[in-house]
């Protein structure tokens, strides 16, 4: 339903137009009357009108003038002048003013509902426009927190995946931003580091949104997920900035923010990275960040810049992508004992270059997140695993920990593994029981199994120890014996039976396969 307000001084003139509208669309409604550019502009804003058909020639305030103050009150409204004056320069204006049709009195009954219909058109358009930018904002709304959660990923993230964060770049427009990263940490300090972690991420979780929406208030940034106890985020900078005003505006941002959630959190840690202008540099922003944050650990502090810090600063060694490279991948060979000894060699060096036990515990803690990456229906219970890296007592105890958990994960897997093998063959087998006496090929059973050909034939024989041709020869043979013990039928009747089509090329593999040609083994099987 459209709503109309007619405005004219002539009482005949407001007749007949309503006469019009009400005989002719059904959809519109006639809000109101007026006579005069007052009253129109009163009822205009008391009624909020979709359309207006409004006269020019009025007492007091005129048609186009009425149009204009309409316009700073109602920027929807859409109007038709109906006017008796022919004039250039009040056509000029009239669409100056964004007038959809001008129609000269007398007006005829087809031109007024012909300028309504398109005017319906436009209105319908543009409502149909609004619902669709509704609908995709509400859509951004859904999708953008789960984009920038993957780029906080990414920069915390091991391997070396400048790419994905070029494609970030990009997605959210940062080669316009230099940028910063700046390390939250929830949770109360104690000597050697923060107590009750587990606590303070499930008090984080629950008001995740309230912290998002105070940083997205208060800085233009990118805010990622809830990491235990960690929230991290991303600082977009204007590239114009000198080194010095960014750290500055950096420290007030972390101290803004410390402010504003303090009341609702306790205690709260935060450490800054520097700002670099190309995104790739976030990963060494997101180190320097994090060793920020950790020379917070035994300290008053509550905020510090890298810069700040009065040691000197070395970028910590890249430990995630050893990781990547000396741990994940031996557990997806599922060598355990390669991957026990890498763990361990790496532990070592882990304790040689880190030194203090929380520094350690945070880099097991990496580990484990990169399990349940990788195999999270698998790598379970890891909360219960994280539980224990942060009550450990000492190096031994974690490094007992790790192991055991490595351990576990690797025998899950091999399972798991095993499993799906033995599923596999058993789908394959089966169908080639079922099927046996059709010309089955390799694309067929790789289809059935969903596997690449290829990848399939090599599978299937390092599983079950023969290959499918040698195992479909074996199922057509044994069903053929059964065919000569137990019936009367020929060897060419047999032959076909069992998927073969030649009689002899099949009488030669019987012979090759069993010993015995085919009368041979009935007279043999008989006696």
């Amino acid at each position: 339903m459209y709503r109309v307000l007619i405005v004219d001084d002539e009482p005949i003139a407001l007749d007949s137009v309503e006469y019009i509208i009400k005989n002719s669309l059904k959809e519109l409604e006639v809000c109101g009357r007026a006579r005069s550019g007052r009253e129109a502009i009163e009822k205009a804003y008391n009624l909020r009108p979709d359309i207006v058909l409004i006269d020019i020639k009025m007492p007091g305030i005129n048609g186009l003038e009425a149009i204009r103050k309409i316009r700073e009150f109602n920027k929807e409204v859409y109007f038709i002048i109906i006017s008796a004056y022919d004039y250039f320069d009040y056509a000029v204006e009239a669409m100056n003013l964004g007038v959809v049709e001008y129609l000269l009195k007398p007006v005829k009954e087809e031109k007024l509902i012909e300028a309504l219909e398109k005017t319906i058109s436009v209105i319908d358009q543009k409502r149909k426009r609004i619902s669709q930018e509704l609908e995709l904002k509400e859509k951004l709304e859904i999708i953008v927190p789960t984009l920038e959660n993957g780029f906080i990923h990414s920069i915390c993230m091991f391997e070396d995946n400048t790419e994905e964060l070029k494609n970030f770049g990009r997605l959210f427009e940062l080669e316009k931003f230099s940028g910063y990263v700046m390390a939250v940490e929830f949770g109360e300090k104690e000597i050697g580091g923060i107590q009750n972690k587990i606590s303070a991420s499930v008090k984080t979780q629950n008001h995740y949104e309230d912290c998002r929406d105070i940083l997205k208030s208060i800085c233009q940034c990118i805010v990622g997920p809830i990491m235990l106890n960690r929230l991290i985020v991303y600082v977009m900078v204007g590239s114009s900035k000198d080194s010095f005003t960014i750290k500055a505006s950096a420290t007030r941002l972390a101290k803004d923010f410390l402010d504003r959630i303090r009341d609702t959190f306790g205690e709260v840690s935060i450490g800054i990275g520097r700002c670099y202008q190309e995104v790739v540099n976030a990963k060494k922003s997101y180190r320097e960040a994090m060793q920020a944050l950790q020379t917070l650990v035994n300290s008053k502090d509550n905020i510090l810049h890298i810069d700040d810090m009065i040691e000197e600063y070395q970028d910590a060694p890249d430990f995630e992508n050893k990781f990547e490279h000396e741990i994940y991948s031996k557990v997806a060979q599922g060598d355990l004992n390669s991957t026990l000894v890498a763990f361990d060699n790496l532990f070592n060096n882990i304790v040689d270059s880190v030194g203090n036990l929380e520094g350690i515990k945070d880099q097991c803690i990496v580990l484990i997140v990169g399990f349940t990456n990788r195999w999270g229906d698998i790598a379970k219970d890891y909360y219960k695993v994280l539980n224990k890296i942060m009550t450990s007592a000492n190096y031994s105890e974690l490094k007992t920990i790790l192991r055991k958990y490595i351990e576990r994960v690797i025998n899950e897997l091999t399972m798991s593994r095993q499993l799906k093998i033995n599923q596999i063959i058993e789908k394959a087998d089966n169908y080639l029981l079922e099927n046996y006496t059709e010309d089955i090929t390799l694309d067929d059973i790789a289809r059935v199994v969903n596997l690449s050909p290829y990848y399939f034939s090599r599978f299937y024989k390092e599983a079950s120890g023969v290959n499918f041709i040698d195992r479909l020869i074996t199922i057509r043979i044994e069903k053929a014996k059964q065919y000569f013990e137990s019936t009367d039928l020929s060897l060419k009747e047999v032959s076909g039976m069992v998927g073969y089509q030649d009689p002899n090329y099949f009488s030669k593999l019987f012979k090759k396969i069993t010993g015995y040609t085919a009368t041979e083994y009935k007279e043999c099987y008989r006696k």
